[in-house]
């Protein structure tokens, strides 16, 4: 008997699934434990300590009302590139989780999979999840959680420096801002750049380098935003941002890119051809993220049937996409960037043939008949101002392979840290005095997660 560990609340989708599986294997079945009511995941996390760990785990919860993200579906009146899922929804710490022998190492299973292989699946979003070297969580889609800039203002690139970014703000004119208007400090950090921390500890050591150039280089990107913005209402604030960004007053925008369209869109939105830097980092390594939606697994180290296990969880990455526009239309695995490489190469191919499609049957008026997306809650709607092509497409690979981090926060780490600098955004501490109380604060947390 397998345990499955389920942080979500049980889907019909899920149920059919650990049926099917114990109706063609007789001699190992599956069994579901749920843990997505009150106190599940702590029931979880002292079951884990005392060496009840569940065979197959959910790594992700999406919470009660976040049951569309576990589908894939993305709601697109959330900030774009910021939101990080519903209230109550949680990560589980994945890589103490690693740090501590619980979960098993996915790649041997891949790579000696006879329907698989490295060369059967997108290698970037899986290494972006590895722990010196090892994959230890599984999950079939995606998105890329960007920030987009006009490439005649930040330049053809895929990373950046502080400093590269910097340099590309002082050509701006005055008045302008980098990001957003009504982003704060707090709303960058916990967005997005709270994922970077996990660079600057070593969980094996227990020591921490927030001393480094590195660290200062995020809280002084953190300087450039505002505190708190006043605006009276989201129409409003959508309003003004993309005047703003129409107008050369706003750098950078959020984007969240799966499909190729997304790359034709994000040109769309500036009126000119677009770059994807990312957030800065320290070393100039790339600065957007892989975010998965849909459901994530790990196998425990101590299962007791490894073979079995993986044959369940291999499903995951598996094709089920044909090149067909039924196939793809109708599958809600196409919902966001499939894993697997057939899936993926699938939704080019459609990419492409709808693309002939609407110039076949609008040939006067084209770009404004393919189907609109919307940036905003409010609008307006956002129109191609380009025909996507074989080209474009090799854009959107690179991006891909020019991402290199996973979303995927540690909520107690990041507390700590945005607590600590709030005494020095407020005036309270000097920048030095802040980054030694934090090297002391973030050391023992550490030890104590040993």
């Amino acid at each position: 008997m397998l345990i499955y560990a389920a942080l979500n609340p049980v889907t019909n989708e899920l149920t059919q699934s650990i049926e099917k599986f114990n109706e063609i294997h007789t001699d190992v079945q599956i069994e579901i434990r749920d843990y997505s009511d009150e106190g599940g995941r702590e029931r979880l996390q002292t079951e884990l300590v005392l060496g009840k760990v569940p065979d197959i785990m959910e790594l992700r919860c999406y919470g009660e009302d976040g049951k569309d993200l576990l589908k894939g579906v993305y709601d697109v009146q959330h900030l774009p590139g910021s939101y990080t899922g519903p209230e109550g929804g949680y990560f589980m710490p994945y890589r103490q989780m690693v740090q501590k022998g619980y979960l098993e190492d996915l790649w041997p299973y891949i790579e000696n999979d006879p329907d698989l292989g490295r060369e059967a699946v997108l290698e970037a979003p899986l290494k972006a999840a590895e722990v010196n070297g090892g994959l230890y969580m599984l999950f079939e889609r995606v998105e890329i959680f960007t920030l987009i800039g006009r490439e005649s203002v930040v330049g053809a690139r895929y990373s950046w420096t502080l400093d590269d970014m910097m340099d590309a703000y002082a050509s701006m004119p005055e008045g302008a801002t980098i990001m957003r208007y009504n982003m704060t400090k707090r709303d960058v950090f916990y967005n997005l750049l709270c994922n970077s921390l996990e660079r600057f500890v070593d969980r094996d050591t227990g020591k921490c380098t927030f001393d480094s150039e590195g660290f200062y280089s995020l809280v002084g990107f953190l300087e450039t935003l505002p505190d708190e913005i006043d605006y009276e209402t989201m129409q409003e604030a959508e309003e003004e941002i993309m005047r703003r960004i129409r107008n050369g007053t706003q750098m950078l925008e959020g984007m969240t890119i799966s499909w190729p369209r997304g790359m034709y869109f994000s040109d769309s939105i500036f009126q000119e051809r677009t770059a994807f830097p990312g957030y800065p980092t320290a070393d100039g390594s790339s600065g957007s993220f892989f975010y998965q939606t849909g459901t994530v697994l790990g196998m425990s180290s101590t299962c007791r049937d490894k073979e079995a296990a993986w044959e369940y969880i291999r499903k995951m990455i598996t094709p089920r996409l044909r090149k067909s526009s039924s196939s793809i239309v109708n599958s809600s695995r196409s919902t966001n960037l499939p894993v697997n490489l057939s899936d993926y190469e699938a939704i080019c191919w459609y990419e492409l043939d709808y693309m002939n499609y609407v110039l076949n049957q609008f040939p006067e008026d084209p770009l404004n008949s393919y189907l609109p997306i919307r940036q905003f809650q409010y609008g307006p709607m956002i129109y191609l101002m380009d025909i996507i092509t074989e080209k474009g497409l090799q854009r959107h690979r690179d991006l891909i392979d020019h991402t290199t981090q996973l979303y995927w926060p540690e909520d107690e780490l990041s507390n700590i840290v945005w607590e600590t600098l709030g005494s020095y955004f407020a005036g309270d501490r000097t920048l030095d005095d802040t980054i030694g109380l934090l090297q002391n604060r973030v050391g023992l947390y550490l030890n104590e997660q040993k």
